[in-house]
């Protein structure tokens, strides 16, 4: 038993979630990101054409600093869960004047509907931000959703990753970052990765592993 379990229903700490928990979020970011020395790493690529952004679940806080800084304008959805903490990751996404579809990166649970609408707004030119190992892993897995998006869309695929020189991280399922202030943070945007719309689905996962896997080392 936790210490909030102690004292406090899990009822009435879904609903505290549900109202506060984007706020803290926010407000944590924003004190790394001001207090901290930002470095940017950027495809040339994805300043000029739209993309699939690929980036792991426990990687996702600061990802709407690194997206200001290619797009003046927002024009990004991202793909979050139906469940209770995507309503959470919904609102502190709002904040930035990012868009959510609410639906899991697999084929089942409200996914094959999600991906739908990922394709119809990537052939509008939308970026669309995906979490392949979300919304509960295991931890940087894949799942089909992403995969789909970039065959049937023939977006590419750019891998995602912002690196705190200092940070916490949560005993949760997908290790969450939480960047200490006054540190430095790297943020990357990698070169495109193209899936061809013929290619087997276990060989386009393979191709998405190893060059989340290059993602990972840098």
């Amino acid at each position: 038993m936790t210490f909030f379990d102690k004292y406090i229903t899990r009822n009435k700490q879904k609903e505290l979630r549900s109202k506060y928990a984007h706020i803290i979020m926010h407000w944590i970011a924003a004190m790394a990101y001001w207090t901290c020395y930002n470095r940017y790493h950027i495809a040339e690529y994805v300043k000029q054409h739209s993309f699939i952004a690929c980036l792991w679940h426990g990687n996702f806080l600061m990802m709407p600093y690194l997206y200001a800084k290619i797009r003046k304008t927002s024009n990004m959805s991202f793909v979050t869960s139906a469940h209770e903490d995507g309503v959470m990751v919904e609102k502190y996404f709002k904040k930035f004047g990012l868009q959510s579809i609410r639906g899991s990166t697999g084929t089942h649970k409200g996914g094959t509907k999600a991906l739908i609408q990922a394709i119809r707004e990537l052939q509008l030119g939308r970026d669309i931000a995906v979490t392949p190992d979300g919304p509960k892993g295991p931890y940087k897995s894949i799942a089909n959703g992403v995969l789909l998006m970039a065959m049937r869309s023939g977006v590419a695929i750019c891998g995602c990753k912002v690196k705190p020189k200092r940070y916490w991280e949560l005993k949760t399922w997908d290790k969450f970052c939480i960047p200490k202030p006054f540190s430095r943070i790297d943020y990357y945007i990698t070169e495109p990765l193209f899936l061809s719309p013929d290619i087997e689905i276990d060989k386009a996962r393979e191709m998405l592993r190893v060059y989340m896997q290059n993602l990972d080392s840098l």
